[in-house]
């Protein structure tokens, strides 16, 4: 990836490294010991990414992009919690990042147990996967069997992306302002690609 100033040029540097490595041409950018030894002194990444913890949701291979170029953050689900709203924050705010994307994605787990509460869970994934049917409730999915997962997981980014900017003061004054956007997105592991999903302002 390239240094590219605004959202719709970051968000356009995303989507033809997703499109590359749909397409198995994957040029493996900044990928080299010489290119980590540039950043020992900073960084500058260009797009904070909130993902799951799944193993097969590789941002930068997802991406064709390498050290430096993105902020991930992971957790189970992608879900909206202290840590990684905090971490969205400090990218924000320390990094200066343009875009914050928020992307679910298909084969979800968490999801997937969120819309079968019968699922026995540890207390604290409990907690957790409640989080997240709460908010899809909110969000107006219909939890009638059988759930459409496909939908849940495409909802469960948007409500993500808009939770994130609704406890965040410091993300409304800068989506306010210009400085930033905040997109949501869900990575199709079948094809392989990223569904975009809208800007989302809050509320």
């Amino acid at each position: 990836m390239t240094s590219p100033a605004t959202p719709a040029e970051v968000i356009q540097a995303l989507q033809q490294g997703n499109e590359r490595f749909r397409e198995a041409r994957s040029i493996h950018p900044h990928a080299s010991q010489a290119r980590l030894h540039e950043l020992e002194t900073g960084q500058t990444p260009q797009a904070a990414v909130l993902t799951c913890s799944d193993s097969r949701v590789a941002v930068e291979l997802l991406f064709d992009s390498g050290f430096g170029d993105l902020f991930v953050i992971r957790n189970a689900g992608n879900a909206s919690t202290p840590g990684s709203l905090a971490s969205v924050e400090y990218a924000v705010e320390a990094l200066n990042v343009p875009v914050v994307l928020v992307m679910s994605h298909s084969g979800c787990g968490a999801v997937g147990a969120a819309c079968s509460p019968e699922h026995l869970l540890t207390p604290t994934l409990m907690d957790h996967v409640g989080h997240i049917r709460n908010g899809l409730k909110a969000g107006g999915l219909a939890f009638i069997p059988p759930v459409d997962l496909s939908a849940a997981y495409n909802l469960h980014s948007k409500i993500t992306a808009r939770e994130l900017i609704n406890t965040s003061a410091l993300l409304r004054e800068r989506i306010q302002s210009g400085q930033l956007e905040v997109h949501a997105a869900c990575f199709e592991l079948h094809t392989l690609a990223v569904t975009w999903l809208g800007v989302e302002t809050g509320a």
